[in-house]
C-alpha cells in the first residue's frame, strides 16, 4: 500500500508527465492560428468571370477551391480568406489625342486581333463606341471586355454573328457574383447572381486608317437597363 507521502508524489510526477504531454501535442487550428485572424471571419463578397473552369452555380464550394480547381489566383484567394478585397490592376494612363486612338490590342478566344479604341459618347444622342461608351454608358472596364472576348460561353451563343455579317460578332460570358460565409479559405460560397456581358467587336479594317480594325464598338449587361453593378467591373479574375 503506498503511503500519503508516495501517493502525493506519484500524482505530481503524473501531472508534469500530462503538461509535457500537452505541451508536445499542437494545439487544434483556430481562428487565432490563421492569417489575418481579426478578420478572417464573416461574410465576403465577390464577382469572378466564368472562364470555362465550371464553378458550380446551383451548389456550394469551398472558398480555397477557386484556386484549386477553378483558376483564381492564390494571391487572391488568400486575400479573401483574410477579409480583404484582392486588390485590382491600375489601369494604364496614356495620352490620347483622339476617339481612334487605340487604348488596348489583344487576341480574343480564336486568336483573331482586336482592338479597344478610346471612341467616344453622346449621352444626348445616345451614340457612340468603344471605350468611352463602354465605360460611361455601362460601367465596363477594358479588362472586363477582353475577358468576354477570350473566354466567351460554350456554343453557337457565345461568340455569333451580326445579323448574318462577316465582320461584326458579339461576344457573350457570363459574371458570379459569390458570398461566403466561415472562417478563412475555409468558407463555404454559394453564387447569388449571375449577369450576362455582351460585347459587339468590328473587325472590318477601315480604309485610309492605321490598317487595325474598327475594335470594339460597346459592351453591356444583357437586361440592366444603361450601368452594370459594380461588381461586375470589379471581378477578381480579370
Amino acid at each position: 500500500m503506498l503511503t500519503s507521502h508516495k501517493r502525493r508524489g506519484v500524482f505530481v510526477a503524473t501531472l508534469a508527465a500530462t503538461a509535457g504531454l500537452l505541451t508536445a501535442v499542437p494545439a487544434a487550428a483556430s481562428p487565432g492560428d490563421g492569417p489575418s485572424a481579426r478578420d478572417s471571419r464573416g461574410d465576403v463578397e465577390f464577382s469572378v468571370f466564368d472562364t470555362g473552369t465550371k464553378i458550380p452555380r446551383d451548389a456550394s464550394f469551398k472558398l480555397a477551391d477557386l484556386s484549386g480547381r477553378y483558376g483564381v489566383a492564390k494571391s487572391a484567394v488568400e486575400e479573401l480568406g483574410a477579409g480583404r478585397t484582392p486588390r485590382q490592376e491600375a489601369s494604364e494612363q496614356r495620352t490620347l489625342a483622339g476617339p481612334d486612338d487605340i487604348v488596348g490590342e489583344w487576341k480574343e478566344r480564336d486568336g483573331w486581333n482586336t482592338v479597344m479604341r478610346r471612341g467616344y459618347y453622346d449621352p444626348a444622342l445616345d451614340r457612340g463606341f468603344g471605350l468611352t461608351k463602354v465605360d460611361q454608358k455601362h460601367n465596363l472596364s477594358l479588362a472586363a471586355v477582353k475577358a468576354t472576348t477570350k473566354y466567351p460561353r460554350p456554343g453557337a451563343s457565345g461568340k455569333e454573328p451580326l445579323n448574318g455579317s462577316s465582320t461584326t460578332y458579339n461576344y457573350r460570358t457570363e459574371v458570379l457574383h459569390i458570398k461566403c460565409s466561415g472562417w478563412w479559405i475555409f468558407r463555404t460560397c454559394r453564387v447569388v447572381d449571375v449577369k450576362t456581358i455582351r460585347a459587339g467587336v468590328d473587325f472590318r479594317v477601315p480604309p485610309g486608317g492605321d490598317g487595325k480594325s474598327k475594335g470594339v464598338i460597346t459592351a453591356f449587361c444583357e437586361g440592366v437597363p444603361g450601368r452594370c453593378p459594380d461588381w461586375v467591373r470589379n471581378s477578381i479574375n480579370i
